[in-house]
């Protein structure tokens, strides 16, 4: 390359708008130069003459731009899924939630990372994404741009860039938003937006554009996500953007996860149960990360490319069923515990599919038991005793199902459940029989609970509650709440 870029790369040669070669300590190299792109020579220290036009992020402020450790931006478009840039490059064990990449917020590990194989920037394919570790539930997703709506990608519409980049002030590092206008579409599907100082920078590789919907009335609906920076030919002077729902087919395959609540992966209007309550204000909602981020006002049910979705659509709860271990199976305890895999089957049907399943120890919930994504199985040690296992499937509009229980035993023999006739009815509560027997101890008196650092996935130290139960009351109460709650539904 001679000496022209299209910005920072992450890991190689300055190309695109990734971490600065400064702030990596690296030189100007030979890297595939996209041939119809005319850059102009970087400037390796920011300009302090171009105004990238932006200004930090208030607390809390579009808490779905994620930091990719610090060498790019990213964007958090489901619970478990980020995207960014393919010119960043792999390797990112964590992305950080917050408002700089070294203040407040915090770090969420990624189980993997792939990016688009013959993308980067010029191609209109500059995407990769991370599928998370484990899932940020305490985060309003913006969703893309899919479908009809991006008609709103006109010449003049006010859009937002938000990065952890270089900015005219020197604070990298720092959560920065811009308000730009919306350029044209180029023959290779990308975005150009911003000038006339105004703009992304180093650093902001991979981070959002936002665009807010109209609604019916004239007036501001909720929020989408539609570009990934890629490059420019300078900062304050505009730039490029891979638009996410081109690639968002890949994306979808990359992490088997359906991240387009209001449509299919192709744009077609397909509503479903998460098609609703995005968020009103990410930029000013308010909170810290520190206490709690307040997701501010959320949208009603969208009905921007058709009608909205329909819950009724959906009336019966997932089946779900113990598939290991069998009923009144026996186990053999080794240094006083017995290891048991547990293994659970749930399905929708013709529902829109199986939010969650949760693990049920002797009718209560286990600790760390709850499963947002399959597989839906578990390993833990039990004490001597019989144990009562079962597992409790929610659906993504919110009807419960509940399995038939089974029953194990270790070092002992199992007894089969009483029949549901002998339950003394539905409504019984309590957990005992009247014999006086303390259902959490055994017959000396000790207490046979599980160990406190039992964890359901591991083994590990999470701690579990879980009790022996060897009196009949026990069970009482607990059928009696299984014929309540077994087909019972509950709405989203």
């Amino acid at each position: 390359m001679d000496g022209s870029a299209l910005h920072a790369s992450h890991g190689s040669a300055c190309l695109a708008r990734a971490v600065s070669c400064a702030a990596l300590g690296i030189a100007l190299g030979a890297v595939p130069v996209v041939a119809h792109a005319q850059v102009a020579p970087l400037s390796v220290d920011p300009d302090p003459s171009a105004v990238y036009g932006g200004q930090p992020v208030q607390p809390c402020g579009w808490p779905t731009s994620v930091s990719m450790e610090g060498s790019c931006t990213g964007t958090l478009v489901h619970p478990e899924v980020v995207v960014y840039a393919q010119h960043c490059g792999l390797g990112f064990g964590s992305v950080r939630l917050g408002d700089s990449t070294n203040g407040t917020g915090r770090s969420v590990p990624t189980e993997f990372c792939r990016i688009y194989e013959g993308g980067g920037p010029g191609t209109g394919r500059d995407v990769a994404v991370c599928k998370l570790a484990e899932p940020v539930t305490d985060v309003e997703i913006v969703p893309p741009l899919m479908g009809c709506e991006a008609s709103i990608l006109q010449q003049g519409r006010e859009v937002v860039i938000v990065g952890f980049g270089e900015t005219d002030d020197g604070n990298y590092g720092i959560k920065y938003e811009a308000t730009a206008e919306f350029g044209f579409i180029n023959g290779n599907d990308e975005a150009f937006l911003g000038g006339g100082g105004v703009d992304s920078c180093q650093g902001d590789s991979g981070g959002p554009v936002y665009v807010r919907l109209p609604s019916a009335d004239g007036g501001d609906d909720a929020w989408r996500v539609f570009g990934i920076t890629s490059y420019g030919s300078g900062c304050g002077g505009g730039g490029y953007y891979s638009m996410m729902h081109i690639s968002m087919a890949w994306i979808e395959e990359q992490v088997g996860i359906d991240i387009t609540p209001c449509h299919d992966a192709d744009g077609t209007w397909a509503p479903g149960p998460g098609c609703d309550e995005f968020p009103m204000d990410p930029a000013g909602a308010g909170g810290n990360w520190n206490d709690g981020c307040d997701p501010g006002p959320l949208g009603g049910a969208a009905a921007v490319c058709g009608a909205a979705f329909d819950p009724s659509t959906d009336p019966d709860p997932p089946t779900v069923i113990v598939s290991a271990p069998m009923d009144l199976q026996r186990f053999e305890s080794s240094g006083g515990q017995a290891s048991v895999d547990i293994v659970v089957d749930a399905d929708d049907g013709t529902g829109y599919g199986v939010a969650s399943v949760e693990l049920l120890i002797d009718g209560e919930a286990f600790p760390n038991g709850l499963r947002m994504t399959p597989p839906w199985e578990w390993s833990a040690g039990f004490p001597k005793g019989t144990f009562v296992l079962g597992a409790r499937a929610t659906d993504l509009v919110g009807n419960v199902g509940e399995s038939a229980p089974i029953v194990i035993g270790v070092d002992e023999d199992p007894e089969p459940l009483p029949t549901a006739d002998t339950t003394g009815g539905s409504g019984e509560s309590g957990s005992g029989s009247g014999d006086g027997d303390d259902d959490d101890h055994d017959d000396d008196g000790t207490d046979s609970a599980l160990p406190q650092d039992t964890d359901p996935r591991t083994g590990g130290t999470d701690g579990c509650g879980c009790a022996a139960r060897r009196g009949g009351g026990g069970w009482l109460a607990m059928l009696g709440l299984l014929a309540v709650t077994r087909r019972a539904r509950r709405r989203a």
